[in-house]
């Protein structure tokens, strides 16, 4: 009877400890980016007697065990996907699917990982979390808006409030369909020179007469003007008149500047179809997407390049993990990109409260990389991760749990009164 007590007090501590294993998960069902755990039993050594071999004229006898009880072992995390849910601030981001975003110092340093995605910015413009850890990123290259993964994440800093020089519109597209016999037509689109000042381009188109004043089918003549807005003018200046513009019977284009050669296979103007207007450096006007079809006027400007001298207003992180900046011109550009790390045993790693991880030599060598990476889900900005707890199961848990419990201390008590009444046989 002693060994029934501590066998059903090894049952009790085991009970306890799932209980709070389970009311843990549900103290966290509203926990953005929590995942539940799991209780995992085991049974504890026993008491074996060997079994005896049998004999020509006797069967052998089986092994006998007696058990001493249950141990919690330790706890399974399921880290499936909570609920995703589009909240639109700026700072939350979100992973569906596999994957942990990357916190640490200052210097990228003291490396943490969480599934937490709600994220602010510091007073002095840094990405951070809750508890002021850096969320860590990649940045991209000078001059560039392509991703830099040739060092290891770091903190990303918003350049709030700094200014960028402008850049001078060195190309424009004029494409689609210019109507048959329209007569005349223009078309006005913004440019800016060296400096970052705007400018209003404008391209006259006019259909060539004949001399009886018939229109020529497929033949125009176009003239560039622009006029300097940043100072506020009102007249045009011309940069170039008289020049050709030249259709088949087909619409399809045949001459600007000069002759248009296509590929015989595709039909794809191979040479020409850009002329060069002398406006600063030069600025290429791109006609080779015209067309002179009996249809609608579609004809408009596209591709334009250049920009004016702004500063940065704001930022977001949008899907992918991308950090987009966002000037005062309206445009955006990417400022670097969230760093998103994948393990070989997820059920490694530690947690340490707030939502964070800690790697550990179970977990194996962490896989940096970016969203859909390295077999990391795909990172949604202006979004947040629920926490995956069903408080269903949850609450069927902890009446098994408790049950189990129960049961035990019957157990006890019964362990108890047959003790009394073995001590009672003397008196």
């Amino acid at each position: 009877m002693i060994k029934a007590l501590y066998t059903s007090i090894t049952g009790m501590n085991a009970m306890q400890n799932a209980l709070s294993i389970t009311s843990n998960n549900i103290a966290n069902s509203q926990t953005v980016g929590y995942k539940k755990q799991k209780a995992v039993f085991d049974d504890l050594l026993y008491n074996n007697t060997m079994g005896a071999r049998g004999d020509e004229n006797y069967a052998g006898t089986n092994p006998k065990s007696i058990g001493n009880g249950v141990k919690l072992s330790g706890t399974t995390t399921d880290y499936s996907t909570g609920p995703i849910t589009l909240t639109n601030g700026k700072t939350q981001a979100a992973i569906d699917g596999n994957g942990f975003f990357v916190v640490g110092d200052s210097k990228g340093g003291n490396v943490q990982y969480t599934r937490k995605g709600t994220f602010s910015v510091s007073d002095d413009h840094y990405i951070v979390n809750s508890e002021g850890q850096y969320v860590l990123s990649y940045p991209t290259k000078p001059g560039k808006q392509d991703i830099d993964f040739s060092n290891a994440p770091q903190p990303i800093k918003i350049p709030m409030g700094s200014a960028i020089p402008g850049t001078r519109t060195d190309h424009a597209s004029l494409t689609g369909n210019i109507a048959r016999n329209i007569g005349e037509t223009a078309e006005e689109f913004t440019v800016y020179d060296e400096e970052g000042n705007n400018f209003t381009m404008r391209v006259e188109l006019k259909q060539v007469t004949d001399a009886q004043g018939k229109p020529v089918d497929g033949e125009y003549k176009y003239k560039v003007l622009v006029r300097n807005d940043a100072k506020k003018e009102k007249t045009f200046t011309e940069l170039a008149n008289n020049k050709d513009l030249k259709f088949n019977n087909l619409g399809e284009l045949i001459q600007t500047d000069a002759a248009i050669v296509r590929d015989p296979v595709t039909n794809k103007i191979t040479q020409g179809g850009k002329v060069t207007i002398p406006f600063g450096a030069g600025v290429e006007v791109d006609f080779s997407g015209a067309t002179n079809y009996p249809t609608d006027d579609t004809f408009k400007p596209t591709e334009v390049t250049g920009r004016p001298a702004t500063t940065v207003k704001d930022f977001e992180i949008s899907d992918g993990g991308y950090i987009m900046v966002r000037y005062g011109d309206g445009s955006s550009r990417v400022g670097g990109q969230l760093a998103v790390a994948a393990f070989p045993n997820e059920e490694g790693l530690m947690k340490i409260g707030n939502g964070n991880y800690v790697s550990t030599p179970s977990a194996g060598t962490p896989a940096l990389g970016v969203s859909g990476q390295n077999g990391t889900g795909a990172v949604r900005g202006k979004s947040q991760e629920g926490s995956n707890v069903d408080l269903a199961v949850e609450f069927v848990d902890l009446m098994v749990y408790q049950k189990g419990f129960t049961g035990n201390t019957k157990v006890i008590k019964v362990a108890d009164d047959v003790l009394n009444e073995v001590v009672n046989l003397i008196r």
